[in-house]
């Protein structure tokens, strides 16, 4: 006989000994005999630790006085081997095994102590809702639904994992989302094999179109009022038990300068700060590159005065223009992940005087020159400007590769390099959506909504780029 289907036996004492084995011997395994009437017998399993004894008590006592009266969102299923009932101690459900049946029922007890809903910290806001997701799967389904009280919404349960099991939530809306696109989500997550997924990086890191490729094709947020908004556009999102991020789908590069907060405020000061965002990022990947370029090469477009004074700051210097870029750069990320390192009271303070005392000296022994600082600085605050995602990452790495093909080819090597950008970015899917849409292919009404903050009153279309059900944002009441 298989194994994985042993089937539960009417002996007590059998039952106790195989289920044993099942759990490794483990010594957080309780199991305990208990009459519920004169003709029957239950045996009470569950993981010490893992479940609420009190309430496993207040439905020990209502199926004692009537079997009928145990609440029907406590029974979680009815078991009959082995492996369903490991699976169920494992998960933090409580089994009732009724040895002289050959059957057992698992009840949903869960206890385990999680942090309560709070700001997000990786995304905070000056204006706009406060919740951030947890760790608890439930409470996570929870909040979306209570900003989003729909009936259209949609949650599906999926299991990943062969030994974690890890549950997990694919929620989408009803005549919104494409029915294509989600059933390919739930195949690429049906086909995982891995062993254990213990968060959501692990999911995204299987389900994505290019694992090879620098770039995100997926979002994480930790913003219910962010995950309402990307269902509402027709995208799927992912909640991974155990992790407070969740995944959304499909995701386009342009989708990584736009923050929640941008439609807190009026339309004027949303696309205000989304062009300071894009602007920003631009001179994060290129304001190295162009000071390398400029001084190693083009001296000619540089003021004679400007040239002047470049030259003095960089007279006892005895670096090239590349490495010293280099330098700064390597220093400024160092500094930076010290700052997220350390005890969130100092870090902030270390990385500032760190800064200022390290590029004092530095300036002052003559290793590197002082508009060298200024750039890198520079460069430094542009990229915290950009919301804390992936894509904040890959503009600080390819930082450096656009200033080595400056330090070569000058302005010429930037071109190149953009050139080879964009077409990389062009060849990317996500999940059959363009990567660089709608900018290729090109759609001036969508891209005009990306790069400005589109009026909610003007804002009546989604966005044809995850291929909508129903594209009309505005029903009429009746």
């Amino acid at each position: 006989m298989d194994n994985n289907k042993a089937m539960l036996t009417c002996d007590e004492d059998e039952n106790k000994r195989i289920l044993r084995e099942w759990m490794q011997n483990t010594d957080d395994l309780v199991m305990v005999s208990s009459a519920i009437d004169l003709g029957q017998s239950v045996t009470v399993c569950y993981l010490a630790g893992l479940i609420d004894g009190r309430q496993l008590d207040q439905m020990l006592l209502l199926y004692k006085e009537d079997k009928d009266r145990l609440p029907a969102f406590q029974v979680d299923a009815k078991v009959h081997t082995f492996e369903e009932v490991a699976n169920g101690l494992a998960s933090g459900m409580s089994v009732l095994l009724f040895d002289s049946d050959g059957y057992g029922i698992t009840i949903d007890t869960l206890g385990v102590q999680l942090r309560s809903v709070d700001e997000p910290t990786s995304e905070a806001t000056v204006k706009g809702a406060r919740s951030g997701f947890t760790e608890s799967l439930q409470n996570n389904i929870a909040l979306v639904r209570y900003q989003f009280a729909s009936p259209s919404l949609k949650v599906e349960y999926r299991i990943a994992g062969q030994l974690s099991k890890t549950k997990m939530a694919i929620l989408s809306v009803g005549g919104i989302t494409n029915p294509d696109i989600l059933q390919e989500v739930h195949q690429r997550i049906d086909e995982i094999p891995a062993d254990a997924i213990l968060g959501s990086n692990y999911i995204e890191e299987w389900i994505t179109d290019n694992r090879g490729t620098l770039f995100p094709l997926l979002e994480s947020t930790e913003r219910p009022d962010r995950v309402i908004g990307a269902l509402l556009d027709g995208r799927i999102g992912i909640i991974v038990q155990g992790t407070p991020f969740v995944l959304l789908l499909p995701f386009v590069f342009l989708q990584a300068f736009q923050v929640s907060e941008d439609y807190a405020w009026s339309y004027y000061i949303g696309s205000l700060m989304r062009l300071i965002r894009l602007f920003s990022g631009m001179v994060g990947l290129l304001l190295p590159a162009f000071y390398v370029a400029t001084v190693t090469f083009h001296h000619e477009l540089v003021p004679t005065t400007l040239l002047q004074s470049i030259a003095s700051a960089k007279e006892p210097v005895p670096f090239p223009a590349v490495v010293e870029s280099f330098m700064m750069m390597i220093a400024f990320e160092i500094m930076r992940e010290a700052g997220i390192r350390m005890p969130k009271q100092v870090g902030q303070a270390v990385s500032i005087v760190g800064a200022l005392i390290l590029g004092q000296a530095a300036v002052e022994a003559g290793i590197v020159s002082p508009i060298m600082v200024i750039v890198a600085a520079l460069t430094g605050i542009c990229t915290f400007t950009l919301p804390p995602t992936a894509i904040n990452y890959v503009i600080r790495i390819l930082q450096f590769v656009m200033t080595l093909l400056a330090s070569l080819l000058g302005y010429v090597g930037i071109m190149v390099g953009i050139i080879m950008l964009l077409t990389y970015l062009a060849s990317l899917r996500s999940f059959g959506v363009p990567y660089l849409g709608p900018a290729a292919p090109f759609n001036l009404s969508e891209l005009t909504d990306v790069i400005v903050r589109r009026p909610h009153t003007k804002n009546n279309k989604r966005p044809s780029l995850f291929r909508v059900i129903h594209n009309t944002r505005f029903r009429s009441k009746s």
